[in-house]
């Protein structure tokens, strides 16, 4: 764990170094914040020149519907999603457009935390649909790879979780909460029985090859999956992850101004 200590803060060094500018000293105050700004300023400088490897596409671009469609939107406040950086919601409202989009009767996804994007899933799929969503148990755990110190933060919050965002709403029993190590889970009840797989779990490289693998064994022929913070300028590989599914010929495209990647219609020769 001592060496993910010292590689967030090369990363932080890094970012400082090439994503700062004066008016950002204002900060200096505010470490944690003024970290925060120097990522974001590096993602905000790879999506505006359009320099992040993958094709930026809207979700109702990728797919087209007949009519106008309409999302909703909870108005829980106590969440990540919905913060200062206006990207984060881009997000959520991609993830919602998927749902009216794909109409999946299964989602699957890796990463509670606040259950935000649980809730989502939940509010924007027909009736029947069910949403798994899975999240660290409470505890030490001798997890299969190493996380990053972000992860590891909010993995504590996550596994003392009681009640989510979702709790006591309209559709929490479309919701089934999950505990485990999602290199470990035993997913083969979900095989090729996905409509939508999330991934928004463990940010290292390791993680995230082992959640996409599973990922892509869990959903249909036809089925979609989604990666959050995709390009965002931490201790993560999502990025260096989905780029390698990109070169082997899978169809993913990133939101433009988010940090949303996704594939849709998998065909079932690129399944695991």
């Amino acid at each position: 764990m001592r060496m993910e200590w010292v590689r967030a803060a090369l990363v932080a060094a890094r970012n400082a170094v090439v994503g700062a500018n004066l008016s950002s000293l204002r900060l200096i105050r505010r470490p944690r914040k003024l970290v925060g700004y120097h990522a974001e300023a590096l993602f905000l400088l790879d999506a505006f020149a359009q320099k992040r490897d993958l094709p930026e596409r809207h979700v109702l671009d990728r797919l087209p519907q007949p009519a106008p469609v309409s999302i909703r939107l909870s108005n829980h406040t106590d969440t990540l999603w919905f913060r200062a950086v206006t990207s984060y919601l881009a997000d959520l409202v991609g993830l919602c457009l998927l749902c009216q989009a794909l109409r999946p009767r299964t989602v699957f996804e890796i990463g509670t935390l606040h259950g935000y994007s649980a809730l989502h899933f939940a509010l924007n799929t027909p009736p029947d649909t069910t949403v798994f969503t899975l999240d660290l148990p409470a505890g030490d755990l001798d997890l299969a790879f190493e996380e990053t110190v972000l992860d590891l933060e909010l993995a504590r919050y996550g596994a003392a979780a009681t009640r989510y965002a979702f709790s006591g709403t309209e559709v929490e029993g479309k919701v089934r909460t999950l505990k485990g190590d999602s290199a470990t889970f035993d997913f083969s009840q979900w095989h090729r029985g996905v409509d939508l797989f999330f991934i928004d779990g463990a940010h290292s490289y390791d993680y995230v090859r082992s959640d996409t693998e599973r990922a892509l064994r869990c959903v249909r022929p036809g089925g979609a999956v989604a990666w959050h913070d995709f390009g965002r300028r931490g201790v993560n590989g999502v990025r260096r992850c989905v780029l390698d599914l990109a070169s082997r010929g899978l169809d993913i495209s990133v939101l433009p101004g988010g940090s949303l990647a996704y594939v849709v219609g998998i065909p079932a020769e690129q399944l695991r």
